[in-house]
């Protein structure tokens, strides 16, 4: 498996190795929607990373040690594990990769978003658990940026998240999406099923900036 791939080249059969939230933007291109163009780092990127000086081993000993059940115990949790992120040596392997995504979409700036085999499935969302960054200018900006995607699977958020619903992220992976920036006129959440009935009939858009702001129940 390659450390990179086009985000028009994947689709629904790829969220194992490109994450949830890449492959459904992957197979909106194949529907002829209009997705800014990205460069996907593979979930392979983000095990190889795991796997140097035993890192997976440690995240998997702090939440065996700390069985996290409550907020204040997953924020615990973060902080030892992101702690323990932020002591390894970032590879070249992992500098280069996102170096050939930022020169294949043009340079900077680009968004830098999280894509967990986990997230956006029809069972979770884990909407707003994840990292996202913005407005990313620099290349060392951009590698912390993947950083702290990578780490943000086991943000105490998604921790809480995956406890409640029964997801096993010591299971899951990571991909991270690149995409050139697109400056918004508006911006918001859209749902295509109602959050609170689970109703496919109803669709919700929060729009949290623009000239609608507020919360809007649609017609598919």
């Amino acid at each position: 498996m390659a450390f990179l791939k086009r985000l028009d080249e994947i689709g629904l059969r790829d969220v194992a190795a490109c994450g949830g939230k890449a492959a459904r933007l992957g197979e909106a291109i194949r529907l002829g929607c209009p997705v800014p163009p990205g460069m996907v780092l593979t979930t392979e990127l983000f095990q190889r990373f795991m796997r140097q000086g035993g890192l997976h081993g440690e995240v998997i000993s702090i939440l065996t040690a700390m069985q996290p059940t409550t907020m204040h115990q997953f924020q615990a949790a973060e902080w030892a594990i992101y702690s323990a992120f932020r002591v390894r040596r970032v590879p070249r392997d992992v500098r280069e990769a996102i170096g050939q995504a930022i020169e294949s979409l043009g340079g900077l700036p680009v968004a830098v978003r999280s894509s967990a085999t986990s997230e956006d499935s029809p069972q979770q969302s884990f909407v707003g658990q994840h990292g996202s960054y913005l407005y990313v200018n620099s290349e060392d900006a951009a590698v912390a940026a993947v950083m702290g995607c990578w780490m943000s699977l086991y943000s105490a958020k998604a921790l809480f998240y995956a406890h409640r619903f029964g997801v096993d992220l010591l299971r899951s992976s990571m991909a991270v999406l690149v995409q050139g920036l697109v400056e918004p006129t508006a911006a918001g959440t859209l749902f295509t099923a109602d959050p609170i009935t689970g109703s496919p009939d109803v669709f919700v858009l929060e729009e949290r900036q623009g000239r609608r702001e507020g919360i809007h129940r649609l017609d598919p």
